[in-house]
């Protein structure tokens, strides 16, 4: 029932909706099994407290577009099909041809009405700037209606979401 009423839920980590950041984290979801990886993503690094990165939980990749517009980067988060079975989750650089040509090329087991790789192409086809969006893929199985996430995916969410905190903290030379 929280998925009727609070489709988007907010994150609040002092980070508001509509604020301007040089960072934004994207994670996208639904109530669907391993596909609430990306939210869980968000959820987790909320409790990391980040300074000045943007959270944001989408329903769908569409909802990427405008964004792409209103900020310096983007850490886009979800869950996908076609990773090797030992890799629980996968970083992406947009400026990595081979691995964007991947997720082109994966499997769709999309629960949205527009997947992440077609998405991707209608920015670019809109004249959109992508080459400042990193994805981060996390390993998805499972996808039954109104299901918890697989123990798996909770475990690689919650080292996806260290590793990006990682990240953005090495990048700024601070601790986190």
């Amino acid at each position: 029932m929280h998925q009727l009423f609070d489709a988007l839920p907010h994150v609040e980590n002092g980070a508001g909706m509509n604020k301007f950041s040089s960072t934004a984290i994207l994670g996208i979801g639904s109530p669907h099994g391993d596909d609430q990886f990306g939210w869980a993503v968000i959820d987790r690094l909320a409790k990391m407290e980040i300074a000045d990165v943007r959270l944001r939980k989408i329903n769908h990749p569409v909802d990427l577009i405008p964004e792409l517009d209103t900020n310096e980067r983007i850490l886009l988060v979800d869950a996908g099909v076609g990773l090797p079975r030992n890799v629980p989750f996968l970083k992406i650089e947009s400026t990595d041809s081979v691995y964007w040509k991947t997720v082109r090329e994966m499997p769709s087991r999309s629960t949205h009405n527009l997947g992440l790789s077609s998405t991707l192409q209608l920015a670019e086809t809109l004249g959109k700037r992508t080459s400042h969006v990193t994805l981060w893929i996390g390993h998805g199985e499972f996808y039954e209606p109104m299901s918890d996430m697989s123990s798996a995916i909770l475990s690689a969410a919650n080292d996806c979401a260290v590793e990006i905190a990682k990240e953005l903290c090495d990048a700024r030379n601070v601790a986190c």
